[in-house]
């Protein structure tokens, strides 16, 4: 599980919704901007009535980027926000299913190709290197490849949360008072 950030706002729901709303341009692509979105706020996202998820605005492409998802709860003397990083669902869907794509396809080809090698068999047709290497090559790389992308937008979590907290007045509650 991803690890819950807390934050403490004195401003009501509702401001919070609209100071978001405001600090933020929403996700809605184009072809005229170097980012690829509409607007030149530095944050893109969206909020709902209770909810909200955001991301920085960068100028190359890293679909494995941090975004934010967070739920705003009325509490007394303001809003508590509480959110999580994690991938964009569209980036975790596509990964779950590219990853089951090449374990099972993958997979297969791999243990007839160590089938040929240890018994002599010709299940494989070609190089039977081939099947042992590119296999576990893809899967290695479906891991490697979010890690390397969480990596280039580490600074962005950082950003991110000091936006919310200029954005919001609000400050970060310590782990042990999450409970």
């Amino acid at each position: 599980m991803k690890k819950m950030i807390v934050l403490q706002s004195p401003m009501s729901p509702s401001a919070v919704a609209d100071a978001l709303r405001r600090s933020m341009d929403e996700e809605r692509r184009t072809l005229f901007s170097f980012s690829g979105y509409k607007g030149d706020q530095p944050i893109l996202g969206e909020v709902t009535a209770d909810t909200f998820h955001m991301q920085k605005r960068r100028f190359y492409r890293n679909d494995f980027a941090p975004h934010f998802y967070g739920t705003m709860h009325p509490g007394p003397g303001g809003t508590r926000i509480e959110g999580r990083f994690d991938l964009s669902t569209w980036v975790r869907a596509f990964m779950w299913f590219w990853l089951g794509g090449v374990v099972l396809i993958g997979g297969t080809i791999f243990v007839f190709s160590l089938t040929d090698v240890v018994t002599g068999s010709h299940h494989i047709t070609g190089d039977v290197r081939v099947g042992l290497i590119v296999p576990p090559a893809m899967v290695l790389f479906g891991i490697a490849l979010p890690k390397f992308g969480r990596l280039l937008g580490r600074s962005e979590e950082t950003y991110i949360l000091q936006h919310l907290q200029t954005v919001l007045n609000a400050r970060i509650e310590e782990p042990a008072a999450n409970g």
